[in-house]
């Protein structure tokens, strides 16, 4: 189970005692908003809220509920000083813990919200960054406060100290990675606890990948040329050599669905910039981050930038919605993707 997994974990120096406790928290609150999902339709729980987030997407009801579950969670755990959710414009400053030099904690609490209505993939990504440095001088305004911890919550990928998501689909399931490795958990309803389900993850590469691309492919005409191309040749199977036996495609509509597939089945998933959203449109600090930690534990890649060369984990932030490209799967098919743009 879960619960027991990361208690060894600790045991063997992989993670301290408080990492565990915020991870089982979120744990939970997943549990709880799983239950939520699944009986949308029937508590009315469906259709819009009524407002906007941040990054300008219509908040579905299930988005706000989510979000509070979170919130409460990881407030209760005692673990967090800081919280940043796609759901607020700003962070969330846990006042009694500021300061005390703990976790700040990010997420989506449900990415994909558009498809709920229609019963399809859903889920909820999390990243779990190293505490950093937020000081309080009790000399400082509220918003001098506001500012200092602000920019301590804008971390680049490598100070990840967990990355995972849970995928609300046919089963419940929990992964997550603490730097050794990535482990999947399904939710075992009978018990009501995670239980294993994937040890140590690795992307299929090689022999092993199936040739799946994916991709909004309504938008491939407001993508760079040279991306274009690529598409193209993924679907004649000239990409590769193989002309004539073209790459499957295959998309869901939620980063969590369609890298959830990646992670299992190898290929590539494609989310450049385009003509209508220069910087991609999935947020980098809380979605972007945790979900190239986890392909790179996974033995796979996660890239941005022109030449699909700049590795996502390094890249830091300037605001805590800021969005971006990506470019992740199996290595393979990263690499051959970086191999096109330079000879075009």
């Amino acid at each position: 189970m879960l619960s027991m997994w990361l208690t060894r974990q600790a045991q063997l120096g992989n993670l301290d005692d408080d990492l565990v406790i915020v991870i089982n928290s979120i744990a939970i609150a997943c549990k709880q908003i799983m239950s939520l999902v699944k009986a949308a339709p029937l508590q009315g729980n469906i259709g819009l809220a009524g407002g906007k987030n941040e990054s300008g997407d219509e908040q579905k009801k299930l988005d706000v509920i989510a979000n509070d579950i979170f919130l409460n969670a990881v407030q209760k755990c005692g673990r967090s000083s800081v919280i940043v959710t796609e759901e607020e414009d700003h962070p969330v400053l846990l006042a009694t813990n500021v300061g005390n030099g703990d976790y700040v904690v990010t997420f989506d609490p449900i990415d994909g919200s558009s498809n709920i209505d229609a019963c399809v993939t859903t889920g909820a990504i999390f990243g779990i960054y190293s505490p950093g440095e937020c000081d309080i001088d009790p000399t400082q305004s509220a918003e001098e406060i506001m500012k200092n911890c602000t920019e301590n919550a804008n971390q680049s990928g490598e100070n990840l100290v967990a990355a995972g998501y849970c995928m609300f689909s046919s089963s419940c399931v929990f992964m997550i990675t603490t730097g050794h490795g990535v482990f999947g958990f399904t939710l075992d309803e009978q018990i009501g606890e995670f239980v294993m389900s994937h040890e140590k993850l690795q992307i299929p590469d090689g022999k092993d990948m199936k040739r799946i691309y994916s991709g909004n492919n309504g938008n491939v005409q407001l993508w760079a040329p040279e991306l274009r191309e690529y598409v193209k040749q993924l679907q004649t199977g000239e990409i590769d050599g193989r002309k004539g036996d073209p790459w499957s495609y295959r998309y869901i509509g939620a980063l969590i669905g369609d890298f959830h597939r990646t992670l299992l089945y190898g290929g590539i998933w494609l989310y450049p910039p385009d003509v209508k959203a220069t910087e991609g449109k999935a947020r980098l600090l809380y979605e972007v981050a945790p979900i190239a930690m986890i392909a790179e534990q996974a033995n796979g890649m996660a890239t941005r930038g022109k030449m699909a060369d700049e590795r996502v984990m390094e890249v830091k932030p300037m605001s805590i919605h800021q969005k971006s490209p990506m470019f992740v799967g199996s290595n393979s098919a990263v690499l051959g993707l970086q191999k096109f743009l330079k000879e075009h």
